[in-house]
């Protein structure tokens, strides 16, 4: 990867480590990187911004895109292409197009610095966060997929054993009355957290857990030295985010299939 200069460009780089720990942590993942900072990563999880073709810098270099788009080998499961803001050359978007990757949007990157505020107390009032055991994966997977209300063997590879009891790697439950209701995902290195796996059950949405358990993972993470956050954000997230203190500092285009 390019050589970060902005602290923007660190928080993006702490990314690319997270995803590429990940990806080195299932059975099929792999990542690879070409010498103009173009990457691979192959989760092998159905979640396309998982297994993409990524741009590492703000100005790709078309041609080395264009040669790990057409070499990129899927095994079945949907895939992207992802490059650092827009617009885009239109011989990218060609490119996707090209693979099939026809739906595009808008993925944002949001960052936060923390600070002392961050250790406060969670603000939980009849339920627990707590921090998930490898053993406790079949709950946690369970709960994630009932967050983002997809089958629960979309998720397996995010809450295998292996990940969450993988050096630093944290995930967490959020509890009410015993029924676990949100989740979420830290990976701490090089004084950067990402914020992965935010989810909340239906029925338990719009009540605050879905900060509680951002909560937990800027807390702790602080407590070990972080001091970024970052994160992809959905629409339905981004509220929630801003609350807590995270803007947008780069817009990331994303081809996927229909």
């Amino acid at each position: 990867m390019t050589t970060p200069t902005s602290s923007v460009d660190l928080a993006v780089a702490a990314w690319h480590d997270a995803i590429e720990a990940f990806c080195r942590l299932q059975p099929h993942g792999y990542m690879k990187e070409g010498p103009h900072g173009t990457r691979s990563i192959m989760s092998g999880t159905p979640v396309p911004v998982l297994n993409a073709v990524i741009s590492t810098t703000r100005k790709p270099e078309v041609a080395e895109l264009s040669e790990f788009a057409a070499s990129y080998r899927n095994e079945g499961l949907p895939w992207s292409i992802q490059l650092r803001g827009n617009p885009v050359d239109s011989a990218i978007a060609q490119i996707a197009a090209d693979r099939g990757l026809t739906k595009s949007f808008i993925l944002p990157f949001m960052t936060k610095h923390l600070d002392a505020d961050d250790t406060d107390a969670l603000p939980l009032d009849k339920i627990s966060v707590r921090r998930v055991p490898a053993e406790d994966h079949e709950t946690y997977n369970s709960a994630l997929a009932a967050g983002y209300e997809a089958p629960d063997q979309v998720f397996r590879g995010l809450s295998a054993p292996n990940v969450l009891s993988a050096e630093g790697m944290t995930a967490y439950l959020v509890e009410e009355d015993g029924t676990a209701v949100a989740t979420s995902f830290g990976v701490f290195l090089n004084g950067h957290v990402g914020i992965f796996n935010i989810s909340t059950r239906p029925a338990y949405r719009r009540r605050g857990y879905a900060r509680a358990a951002t909560t937990a993972v800027l807390r702790d993470a602080y407590a070990q030295g972080a001091r970024t956050a970052f994160l992809h954000c959905t629409p339905a997230g981004r509220g929630v985010y801003e609350s807590l203190g995270f803007a947008t500092s780069e817009e990331w285009q994303v081809y996927a299939a229909p």
